[in-house]
């Protein structure tokens, strides 16, 4: 488990990922609690699913867990000879770089963008040593493929992904993005695994059939697991039924 604390406008947040035990209320000086990816079922919080692997299994034993189809993208990947680059603890720079790269894919997407929060967010796990950025390149050094993950020594967890693959009207470089993408999971997976990592989390499986058919081609065990905030004071109560208001009226519940 890794916590990070902040200050946003005098209202202070302490953020969990990875819980594996109950934070009670009261225990923290926070005016909310924030849980991501955590192993608690906790009514208050959003429950969904991720899919894990197993990183104690040998590495023959994770690819052949995979089906064929995603076997044969990433046999096809190696053979174009991509560079698998790691930026362990990734300076601003170089998270501004993967910042650019996401909103041009979340604006296509029509997604959240990579905004000042969820940068500050990174620059404290960085802080804990707990963060990790990598990237797929070809030949000429193009980048097709970015990740960002975060680990707290037990689970490496896939935080932010991103490709360039809706863009693009050519069919055969759609292709090699999508061969590109393929193997830079399966490579970070092995990293990780030498690294001492027990267990990689791809993300939460989504309801676009697509994105799930993707990830569901690795293998894996899917696993419950659950996120969102907890108030721990009177102005935390505000904050939430204020968010919750914002969200009703973007689903024009109101």
């Amino acid at each position: 488990m890794i916590a990070i604390e902040r200050k946003l406008m005098n209202i202070k947040i302490k953020t969990y990922y990875l819980a594996t035990e109950d934070i009670r209320k009261g225990d923290v000086q926070a005016h909310l609690i924030g849980y991501t990816h955590s192993l608690i079922p906790k009514s208050s919080l959003r429950r969904f699913d991720t899919i894990q692997f197993d990183l104690r299994k040998d590495e023959n034993e994770l690819l052949m867990e995979m089906n064929k189809a995603t076997r044969r993208q990433i046999k096809s990947a190696l053979d174009r000879g991509f560079t698998h680059v790691i930026v362990d603890n990734p300076t601003d720079q170089e998270l501004m770089d993967f910042q650019e790269f996401y909103n041009r894919f979340a604006k296509d997407k029509g997604t959240h963008t990579f905004n000042s929060y969820h940068m500050q967010s990174m620059k404290l796990l960085r802080e804990q040593n707990a963060l990790m950025l990598t990237y797929m390149q070809d030949k000429d050094k193009n980048i097709l493929s970015y990740r960002i993950y975060m680990t707290d020594g037990i689970v490496a967890l896939n935080l932010y992904s991103a490709t360039h693959f809706r863009i693009v009207d050519d069919r055969e470089l759609k292709k090699i993005m999508s061969q590109a993408n393929r193997l830079l999971i399966w490579k970070t997976m092995l990293w990780y695994k030498e690294k001492g990592q027990l267990v990689y989390d791809m993300g939460g499986l989504t309801d676009d059939e697509n994105i799930r058919k993707f990830k569901l081609g690795f293998g894996g065990k899917i696993v419950q697991v659950y996120s969102g905030y907890e108030p721990q004071s009177m102005i935390g109560n505000i904050i939430m039924k204020v968010r919750d208001l914002k969200l009703k009226l973007l689903k024009g519940l109101v």
